[in-house]
């Protein structure tokens, strides 16, 4: 048997007409067809039946479209045009419609939840970096220690002198290599002998992983 192809006249189609005229003529299936393209069968139905509100909107039925107008052999652009004039869109509204231009501007791709959610990730991770920041220089830097008795330079005839200062609580300090003890809040009162003529006090205060921090007196004893 020999088949004869005859070319349809394009006026007065609808382009439901000419997808499902253009199928029929080449003997397709739409269950065929949806396999190959991957898109539902009610999606191709809607687009041969002209049911264009029941469709997603926007790129996706735009991109159903060109799919099968492909697999058809059709021209898009001159579909894609009548498709547009069929479902009313002007031309300032397909303008406005991000999805209707061939290029996005960048602007337009940008999703509010996400840049929320990516701008309190930022947020958080900048605290948690200063937080660290702030605690290993904490945690390295030498500790404060005040020491209030005595005053430098100190000139006495007694044979000893007490030494007084305050510190934080987990601060280790030493005098003259001897270990400290201090109270709840840190302080501390420690007697030290002396001997005639120039006598150098070192103070020394140290956090598990911080540098020392010395502190010298010299008292002269008459």
């Amino acid at each position: 048997m020999n088949f004869v192809s005859k070319k349809i006249e394009e006026g007065g189609r609808t382009v439901a007409d000419k997808l499902r005229q253009t199928r029929e003529q080449k003997s397709l299936s739409l269950k065929e067809i949806s396999k190959k393209l991957n898109i539902k069968y009610e999606y191709l139905e809607n687009l041969e039946k002209g049911r264009y509100d029941q469709l997603p909107e926007g790129i996706y039925e735009k991109t159903f479209l060109k799919k099968y107008a492909r697999v058809l052999g059709l021209n898009y652009k001159e579909l894609e045009k009548n498709f547009l004039k069929e479902k009313g869109v002007s031309g300032t509204q397909r303008e406005k419609d991000v999805f209707s231009k061939k290029r996005l501007k960048s602007y337009e791709f940008l999703v509010f939840p996400k840049i929320v959610k990516s701008i309190i990730i930022i947020i958080v991770a900048g605290v948690f970096f200063v937080y660290i920041g702030f605690y290993l220089k904490i945690s390295f830097s030498p500790p404060n220690i005040e020491i209030m008795e005595p005053i430098d330079n100190l000139v006495t005839d007694n044979s000893f002198v007490y030494i007084i200062g305050k510190t934080n609580r987990e601060t280790e300090v030493t005098i003259n290599n001897e270990l400290v003890l201090k109270d709840n809040l840190g302080s501390f009162k420690e007697k030290v002998n002396l001997k005639k003529g120039l006598n150098t006090i070192t103070i020394s205060a140290k956090n598990r992983y911080s540098q020392k921090k010395i502190i010298e007196k010299q008292i002269l004893v008459k």
